[in-house]
């Protein structure tokens, strides 16, 4: 599971240097090998380099991935800009590419050499900005049927908050749950940690029975806002629980968007238990998920082009487009098989 990610605001060359160290304590959480930290190192020198070059607005994002008994862990950054975005990527993946004669400059080949370098990369760019989403290290095997991806960013300033997310796998559904503790800092984030873990332990549970297990493990806590999504493995029906402002929708490959309420409460101070709402689900159907660190307006739809990409890169190029920069940051996407 990825932990909470750490934002680092890139707007001029004297902020490299702090990308690059917190850079080098996540690759040492995980215990990466020193050639890997060296890889990782080149990596976020050269997207915090673009940034300063090209961007408007430039951040980048620091977390890790935990092993498993065949994995290490991984170190994974995410590079995103409000810039004019890269008209031919192509052709911005050369080595050597560059349109600005402005310093600083890199010290290896720009977005190809971060490629090269990296144990996975991937790049999505449009008008409103790119977005590079770039790993190091051993990624645990994806734990889902579905492709499935979730990005928790605190508060600016602050290294936890409230905001998190867990999936559960089971042999015909997959669920799926965003919450957010209210209040920021460590002590929003243990709180969150009770509730994840208690929507671990209910794992052989209905999404009734484990609402109900979230919610009495929070009572006399700070409370929280959460949607629950139970998702078959197969095209049918979606089953969703949600109180508080988590925005929940289903993007429909025919263009259709389907919004998922949520009950007015407090998970763990609210006697009534929500109802459930049943929703579409086809095959290349998305679920998205956020909380209300970010801008969930219908009104600002994602780029169509977005929606073929990755649920990582969604989730990732979410938080560049909608993020406030005021609250805990959470999305969590789910992307069927086309």
């Amino acid at each position: 599971m990825r932990s909470a990610m750490i934002s680092l605001p890139v707007e001029d060359e004297s902020q490299i240097g702090m990308v690059r160290r917190a850079a080098m304590a996540a690759a040492k959480s995980v215990e990466l090998s020193s050639d890997d930290a060296d890889r990782l190192a080149i990596i976020v020198t050269e997207a915090s380099t673009n940034l300063i070059r090209h961007a408007k607005g430039g951040e980048i994002l620091v977390g890790t991935e935990n092993g498993d008994s065949t994995s290490v862990g991984a170190v994974v950054v995410v590079a995103i800009d409000s810039g004019p975005g890269i008209a031919n990527v192509e052709a911005a993946m050369v080595d050597g590419f560059t349109t600005s004669d402005t310093k600083p400059h890199g010290i290896g080949g720009g977005l190809g050499s971060m490629k090269r370098l990296a144990d996975s990369f991937d790049i999505y760019s449009s008008p409103h900005g790119t977005t590079v989403v770039v790993t190091v290290g051993q990624r645990s095997p994806a734990p889902s049927f579905y492709d499935v991806a979730g990005l928790i960013v605190p508060k600016p300033g602050f290294e936890k908050g409230g905001d998190a997310f867990q999936i559960r796998v089971g042999e015909t559904t997959t669920t799926v749950m965003l919450m957010d503790v209210l209040g920021h800092g460590p002590k929003a984030a243990r709180d969150a940690d009770i509730g994840i873990e208690a929507f671990a332990k209910a794992n052989s549970a209905s999404l009734e029975g484990t609402e109900e297990a979230i919610a009495n493990a929070l009572a006399g806590g700070r409370g929280a806002a959460a949607l629950l999504v139970e998702i078959p493995h197969e095209p049918s029906v979606i089953r969703c629980m949600g109180v508080g402002n988590i925005k929940g929708d289903v993007l429909h490959p025919d263009g259709r968007r389907n919004g998922i309420p949520s009950q007015p409460g407090i998970l763990g101070a609210s006697a009534r238990r929500p109802r459930v709402t049943e929703h579409e689900w086809a095959q290349g159907s998305i679920l998205l998920l956020a909380t209300d660190g970010l801008k969930t307006s219908s009104a600002q739809p994602e780029p169509t082009s977005l929606l073929f990409r990755s649920a990582e890169m969604i989730a990732s190029a979410v938080y560049k487009l909608k993020r406030r920069g005021t609250d805990d940051s959470g999305v969590l996407v789910v992307r069927s098989q086309q």
